[in-house]
């Protein structure tokens, strides 16, 4: 890695000599690290309302902003963290998949659009590895988002809203016990796209109320508080049972997280340790006192458990089938990236009046996709991430560098959760919410490593 390194900068080393000259007194060379940070605010502010290729482009330019950074920037060098051998592995294996698909130019098509991915999280880390303090300014952009949406599904809520599809088994069941699913602004209109996004964003206002909690700023404290509980409700309103699944994942880690750090970081603060234990019961009790006066949420939520019995959990399980089936006869190399060749393909395997854009499952996906080994690398991935994430929570780095964290893992945890059950995952929204999570992550991996 080293060896290879040293080549890519010597290569961006020839030309920032050739350009040195009109680089050093080139106002747009100077201030090149905050055009990124506009493109990627830009990305991340528009991301609930602007079409997919618009929020594609924005993390496109911000790759192509930081590769001519290190082409004109004196002295600006490639640097890559352990996160970043899972990374290129699955990469380089996804990339292998094309070549062998029996569609290669849907698949490159497919491979597109993670190298997107790929560059946006290179850029973000980058960035944010030069500017650490941007870390909570981008945390706080997604927290602001996610709330103004969550803000939207509430009064979905209140006035009412026509279901745009058929999102719930209304067989056999009492009109009282359906539920009015909200979608907001996210296209395309779908109560599990906005769950998921909702997902991938929790975290972020929950490390944000708790990061100016520490910090006794009391008035933000209370906003990004309020923010964090708008997105909790409106993950409840969107009836997605794959995102109450992640949200019982994300409370139990935060609960788990946040008991460790006051009991070893606040040991000697009884006062903080009976306010935490106050809190978990009282939140506990309020849900399900939720639950208990909701006949349409407990309906939702025990058809978790009704596998044959729900439609729509017969429809999944029939789409694993398949999958299975597909990733059985494919599953050296796979049959290439992206939801084309994955339909194109699924043609051969599916069930009749079965059809599906994808898997219903991101582990599967992976494996239907490209693979066993991409499968392997990515959960290498998730692996480093959570080992590393737990040595960091459990050392002496400071509470607000463990807040940010510790947010980044459960918010990578809350998506994985979802992920198992929906493929949502690959919206755009989402997906790149999860490179941003995860280029946060290094960098503070890379900050306790300093």
């Amino acid at each position: 890695m080293s060896y290879t390194l040293q080549i890519i900068n010597s290569f961006f080393g020839f030309f920032q000599n050739v350009f040195s000259k009109p680089a050093e007194t080139s106002y747009f060379v100077k201030n090149i690290d905050n055009i990124i940070i506009i493109l990627l605010t830009l990305m991340l502010a528009l991301i609930t309302v602007a079409p997919t290729g618009i929020i594609g482009l924005f993390g496109f330019l911000s790759f192509v902003m930081y590769f001519v950074k290190l082409c004109l920037e004196k002295g600006a060098k490639v640097s890559f963290n352990s996160l970043d051998k899972a990374i290129f592995l699955y990469l380089a294996i996804a990339g292998l998949s094309v070549t062998y698909s029996y569609l290669p130019l849907a698949a490159a098509k497919g491979f597109a659009k993670t190298l997107i991915y790929f560059g946006t999280y290179l850029a973000i880390y980058n960035v944010l590895k030069t500017n650490p303090k941007k870390t909570l300014y981008f945390m706080g952009i997604i927290a602001l988002t996610a709330s103004l949406e969550a803000f939207y599904a509430i009064y979905q809520q209140i006035n009412g809203v026509d279901a745009l599809a058929s999102w719930q088994d209304t067989t056999r069941v009492n009109p009282e016990q359906l539920m009015n699913r909200v979608y907001g602004t996210l296209k395309p209109y779908n109560p599990n796209l906005l769950a998921g996004y909702l997902i991938a964003s929790f975290s972020s206002a929950v490390g944000m109320f708790f990061y100016f909690l520490t910090k006794k700023n009391v008035r933000i404290s209370v906003y990004t508080g309020i923010g964090a509980l708008s997105i909790f409700l409106a993950i409840v309103l969107t009836g997605s049972r794959g995102a109450y699944i992640a949200i019982a994942g994300m409370l139990a880690m935060l609960l788990a997280i946040s008991g460790h750090i006051i009991w070893h970081d606040y040991s000697n603060r009884k006062d903080i340790k009976n306010l935490w234990l106050a809190i978990v019961f009282v939140g506990i009790a309020l849900v399900i006192l939720a639950v208990i006066a909701s006949p349409a949420l407990q309906h939702r939520i025990a058809s978790i458990f009704a596998a044959r019995a729900d439609s729509s959990n017969s429809f999944r399980m029939n789409v694993w089938i398949s999958s299975i089936q597909m990733f059985l006869d494919n599953w050296l190399i796979g049959i290439g990236p992206g939801n084309t060749v994955f339909r194109l393909t699924y043609g051969f395997y599916m069930k009749t009046g079965f059809d599906a854009l994808g898997a219903y499952c991101v582990p599967l996906e992976i494996a239907v996709e490209s693979g066993i080994f991409a499968l392997l690398a990515f959960g290498w991935l998730l692996y480093m991430v959570f080992e590393k994430g737990a040595k960091m929570v459990h050392s002496k780095v400071n509470i607000e560098q463990k807040i940010i964290i510790s947010a980044c893992m459960i918010g990578i945890i809350g998506m994985m959760l979802h992920g198992l059950v929906d493929t949502v995952f690959y919206r755009p929204q989402i997906n790149l919410i999860f490179w941003m999570l995860i280029a946060i992550f290094a960098v503070g991996m890379h900050s306790y490593k300093k």
